[in-house]
Order: structure tokens, then sequence, then C-alpha cells
């Protein structure tokens, strides 16, 4: 059944959550809601099949368990729904501060708001070597002050979130630079593996970013994205903070 995809599977079992419904639906009412579910994908042959393998399931036919189907789904939507939301927000967020982050190539919304939130205001970090030990990307320097690892090894006493952020940017902007994609080719030639070479990069940009004029974020701003990216469950408490935080940002 997943290979229907999960949006015909939700769409079919928040109302048919049992195989013997499924086995009893109409053939033709059923190669329509795949079918609109799917946006066309599916019709009236994965139909046929769906109800030949509903008729041979030995799944239960418990209420309990159907109940407990649909509204894990609905737990599910409103997931994927407070997701969706909190993307935009974010995006709103990163468009009014119009930083510059967001024009080197590879970085988006979500990205330039994990690398801005974590640095946070930048000026308290006096070079570059000690953003990348702030983001544990500074393992491997040797004592000439060169990045010369030909694996990764990290310590992980800094920020985890910047320095996956930093090491996913490395790798968008390798494959959206030619200066960068060289870079990432040449220490891969030169016996680094994927994600050493990836620390290279990510060592290249720290320095890029480190030079250009990025909004210095108040600690309130940086506290306020970080909090919006950490966010794993909801409460009533979380969410309203979300709106209280959002609403203060209106008035910056």
């Amino acid at each position: 059944m997943t290979e229907l995809g999960f949006v015909p599977c939700y769409q079919l079992l928040k109302e048919h959550s049992s195989p013997d419904d499924i086995a009893a639906l109409h053939l033709t009412y059923l190669a329509n809601l795949l079918q609109k579910a799917s946006h066309g994908r599916f019709g009236k042959e994965e139909a046929f099949a769906l109800k030949g393998l509903a008729k041979s399931s030995v799944g239960t036919g418990n209420t309990a368990v159907s109940i407990q189907i649909t509204q894990s789904i609905a737990q599910i939507e409103l997931l994927e729904q407070q997701l969706a939301d909190l993307d935009r927000a974010i995006e709103s967020i990163m468009l009014e501060m119009d930083s510059v982050i967001l024009t080197i190539p590879g970085i988006g919304f979500l990205n330039g708001a994990m690398i801005l939130g974590e640095i946070g205001n930048i000026s308290r970090f006096s070079n570059p070597s000690k953003l990348l030990a702030y983001a544990d990307l500074d393992a491997t320097v040797n004592q000439s002050g060169k990045f010369n690892a030909k694996s990764t090894k990290m310590s992980k006493r800094g920020s985890k979130l910047l320095r996956y952020a930093l090491i996913n940017a490395a790798w968008n902007v390798s494959l959206n630079n030619k200066t960068f994609n060289d870079y990432f080719n040449l220490k891969r030639s030169q016996g680094n593996n994927h994600y050493a070479a990836l620390g290279h990069v990510a060592h290249k940009l720290v320095r890029i970013i480190f030079k250009m004029p990025i909004f210095r974020l108040s600690k309130f701003l940086s506290v306020g994205i970080i909090f919006l990216l950490t966010i794993h469950s909801w409460s009533p408490l979380k969410i309203a903070y979300f709106y209280f935080f959002v609403h203060l940002l209106k008035t910056f």
C-alpha cells in the first residue's frame, strides 16, 4: 500500500480504515478516490489491485485499531501543517532581515536562518578560526593552521546545529557554484573522503561568511530563531510562545 504514496494512503485510511471496508468499496468509487488524492497518478488498475489485497488481508477489523489509525493520521497531518507554518514564518523573518547570506548560491531560508541564529552577533568572534571552533569544525587543523584531514573527526564540543548547517550549506554551495565545486573536487582528488572534503569547503565558506556584512542579530532574535528551529513537539504553551515571538517581530 505504501507504493501508492503517503497522501493517497492517508486519504483512503481516514475514510476507510479496515481491510473489510476497503474490500467492500465500489471499484469506481475507489478509483476516483485514488485518482483525486494522487493527482491522476493512480486510478482503476491500482484500485482493483488494492481491493484484491484487502480481500486476502489478514488485517484486523477491530474498531479500536481503526480509531487509532485515523487519529494517528490526523496527528501526522497536524504536524505537517505546523511545519509548513513554521517554514513560512522563518521565510518571512529572513525576507524581513534581508541578510546578504542569502546571496550565497545554495543557501536558502532555512539553512541561512540556522547559520545566523546560531552565530548570533558575529562580532563576538574575533577571527574565522574562532567561529570554526564554535562550529566544531576546527578539530582537524594541524600546527600550521591548515585544515588537512583525510577524514572528519569531530570533538562534539561546539554547536551541533551550526556544524550541521555549515556542512549542509557546503554541499549545497558546491552543487550551485563552480568555484566551490572545483574546490570540493580538488579535495576529493587529494584523497579526502566526501565528508572531509565538505569540511574543507565549510572552512572556505566560513571565511567568506565572516567577511560579509551579515546582519548583526540581536540576542533576542538569535534566541527566537533558535527556538523556532528546535521545536520538536508542540504544546499549547510552545504555540503561544511562537505566536508571541512572531507578533514581537512585527514591532521591530
